[in-house]
């Protein structure tokens, strides 16, 4: 008779499938897990650019002496003349310009001369957007082209709506 030590192939095969299954759940886990990282990461670092912009905004407008709204070929300018530059000390001009569905800024450290002048070399991105809606509310009336003092900022980016008092 023969002596019987090793396993059948029916043995491997099934214990190699148990193993490959274990092993393909286990690459799926982790790349679930990658992959939701990732993401997470992304709408996190977005969440920081909206929250970043709401709080130098937030100085911005506090300090704001004088705001200038125009709509132009269908994207805001938007200036404050405020003192709490990101550059500058003192009365400065923050203008918020769109450029290829971009915000940009601009900051210049005088106020006099056109409101609506800036260099976009000097300027920098602030965020991305798919939709940017600004209004200004000034006396109870809603504008989107305006010179004056106001008393309240509405700006909508994307899902997003910051209001500014």
């Amino acid at each position: 008779m023969l002596n019987k030590k090793g396993f059948t192939l029916i043995e491997v095969i099934i214990t190699i499938m148990i193993l490959s299954l274990v092993f393909s759940i286990l690459a799926f886990s982790i790349y679930s897990t990658i992959q939701n990282s990732i993401d997470i990461k992304g709408q996190s670092e977005k969440l920081k650019e909206y929250t970043s912009f709401f709080w130098d905004m937030q100085k911005k407008f506090s300090t704001n002496t004088k705001t200038f709204l125009r709509n132009n070929d269908g994207h805001p300018i938007l200036v404050l003349y405020n003192t709490s530059g990101n550059y500058y000390k003192g009365l400065v001009k923050s203008v918020f310009f769109v450029k290829d569905n971009d915000l940009y800024y601009y900051e210049f450290p005088y106020v006099y001369g056109d409101p609506y002048f800036y260099d976009e070399k000097q300027s920098y991105k602030v965020l991305h957007f798919e939709n940017l809606d600004i209004s200004l509310v000034s006396q109870g009336k809603s504008f989107k082209d305006f010179e004056g003092n106001l008393d309240m900022l509405i700006i909508q980016i994307n899902d997003k709506r910051m209001v500014f008092k």
